[in-house]
C-alpha cells in the first residue's frame, strides 16, 4: 500500500511537470527518493522473479521423477496381476487334480473293501468245505500226497490273497502320498498368491499417492506459472515508472537540447556487438523480456569513452545493472552504461566527448565482461546503432 501511494504520488508529480502548470521548489530531490525506492522495489522483484524460477525449474524436476516412477510402477503392476493370474490358474489346476485323485482313492478303497470281503469270504469257504487244519494235515490219517496238495493249495490261495492285499495297500498309501504332496503344494501355492494379492495392492496405493503429488505438482506448476507472470508484469510496470522519474529528472536538470551528430562509440579499438536491441531470452532468467539497449565485448577494466558532451546525471549501484553511469546529454537524451567496475567521473561533472569516465567490468546480473550501453529518448530506450556513427 506504501508503495502504490508513493507511485501515485510520483504519477501526479510527472503529469504536474508535465503540464507546466506548477513548479515545486526542491523536486528533484523527491524525484531521486522516488527513483532510489523504485530502485529497491526492482531488486526485491527480481530476487522474488528468481526464486519463482528456481521453483519452476524444481517443480519440473519432481514431475519427471515422478512421471518416471509411475511409469515403473506400472510395468511392475502388470507383471505382478500376470503373476498372480498364473498362479491362480495352477491353483484351480490342482485343485481339478486333487478331486480326480480323491475320487481315485475312493474307488481304490471300495476295490480294497470288496477283495477283502471276498478273500475273507474265500478262505471261510475254503476252510468249512474242506474241514482242513493246515497245522493237522498230516496226522489226520489221509494220503501224504493228498495231504501236500492241499497244503500246498492253501498256501496258494493265501500267498494269492496276501499278495493283493499288499499291492492294494502299496497303492492306497502312494495315492495317500499324492493327495498329500497336492496339498503341500495347493497350500504354498495359495500363500504366494495372498501375497502377491498383498503386494499388488500395495503397489496401487503408491501408484495412487504418487498420482495424487503429482496432481499436487501440476496446481502448484501453475501458480508459479502465474506468480512469474504477475512479477514479469510488475518489473516491465516498475521500470516503466523508472523511465518516467529519469526522464522528469533530466528534464528539470537539463534544458539544453541533444548533441548533433552521431555519438562516437564507447570502448575503444575493434567493437564486437555480443547482444542487440529488441526481445531476447534473458540469459540469467530465461524469461523473454525487452533488452533496451547493445552489448559489447570487452576486457575488465576497458576505459570507457563518453560518445559526447554532457553531464554525470548518476553513477553507483543499480539493479541488475551492477554498477551504472547515467550521461545526460541535453534535455532530452540519457546514454546509459551499466556492468561497470568503477567510476571516474562523478556525478553532476561534466565531460567532453572523448573523455575517460569509467571502467567495465562484470558486476549486476551479466554472465560476463562487457558493457552494457543504452540510448533513451525522454526516458524511452531506442536502438544505439541509429544514433552511433560508423565503428572504428
Amino acid at each position: 500500500m506504501k508503495l502504490l501511494k508513493i507511485g501515485i504520488t510520483i504519477l501526479l508529480i510527472v503529469a504536474l511537470l508535465i503540464s507546466g502548470s506548477v513548479v515545486i521548489p526542491g523536486v528533484e530531490g523527491d524525484l531521486t527518493s522516488d527513483l532510489k525506492a523504485a530502485q529497491q522495489k526492482m531488486n526485491q522483484l527480481k530476487a522474488q522473479l528468481q526464486e519463482i524460477q528456481r521453483q519452476i525449474s524444481a517443480n519440473k524436476s519432481a514431475k519427471y521423477s515422478l512421471l518416471s516412477q509411475l511409469s515403473s510402477l506400472n510395468d511392475q503392476m502388470e507383471e505382478m496381476q500376470s503373476e498372480i493370474e498364473s498362479i491362480n490358474s495352477r491353483i484351480v489346476s490342482l485343485q481339478n487334480t486333487l478331486a480326480k485323485t480323491a475320487a481315485q482313492i475312493a474307488d481304490k478303497e471300495k476295490q480294497i473293501d470288496a477283495l477283502s470281503e471276498q478273500t475273507n469270504a474265500s478262505i471261510n469257504l475254503l476252510y468249512h468245505v474242506s474241514n482242513l487244519d493246515v497245522s493237522g494235515l498230516p496226522f489226520s490219517g489221509g494220503s501224504l500226497s493228498t495231504t501236500v496238495e492241499a497244503q500246498q493249495a492253501v498256501s496258494s490261495i493265501l500267498r494269492q490273497i496276501t499278495a493283493s492285499l499288499s499291492a492294494v495297500n502299496t497303492q492306497k498309501l502312494a495315492l495317500q502320498s499324492d493327495r498329500t504332496s497336492y496339498a503341500q503344494t495347493k497350500s504354498a501355492l495359495e500363500n504366494v498368491y495372498a501375497l502377491k494379492k498383498q503386494q499388488a495392492a500395495l503397489l496401487a496405493d503408491q501408484k495412487a499417492a504418487k498420482e495424487q503429488t503429482l496432481d499436487y505438482l501440476a496446481a502448484k506448476g501453475s501458480q508459479y506459472a502465474n506468480d512469474d507472470k504477475r512479477i514479469q508484469n510488475e518489473i516491465a510496470k516498475e521500470n516503466k515508472l523508472i523511465d518516467q522519474i529519469v526522464a522528469e529528472i533530466n528534464r528539470q536538470k537539463h534544458p539544453g537540447s541533444a548533441p548533433t551528430g552521431k555519438l562516437s562509440w564507447p570502448i575503444p579499438g575493434s567493437i564486437h556487438i555480443t547482444e542487440l536491441f529488441g526481445m531476447r531470452h534473458d540469459p540469467i532468467n530465461g524469461a523473454w523480456e525487452m533488452h533496451n539497449g547493445i552489448d559489447m565485448g570487452c576486457a575488465t577494466g576497458t576505459t570507457l569513452l563518453a560518445p559526447a558532451d554532457g553531464v554525470v546525471e548518476y553513477e553507483g549501484r543499480f539493479s541488475g545493472y551492477g554498477n551504472m553511469l547515467m550521461l545526460q546529454c541535453g534535455q532530452n537524451m540519457t546514454l546509459v552504461f551499466g556492468h561497470l567496475k568503477s567510476f571516474i567521473a562523478k556525478k553532476g561533472q561534466s565531460v567532453k566527448r572523448g573523455q575517460v569516465i569509467a571502467l567495465t567490468d562484470n558486476t549486476g546480473w551479466s554472465t560476463g565482461p562487457h558493457l552494457h550501453f543504452e540510448v533513451r529518448i525522454d526516458g524511452t530506450p531506442k536502438n544505439p546503432l541509429v544514433y552511433l556513427g560508423p565503428k572504428p
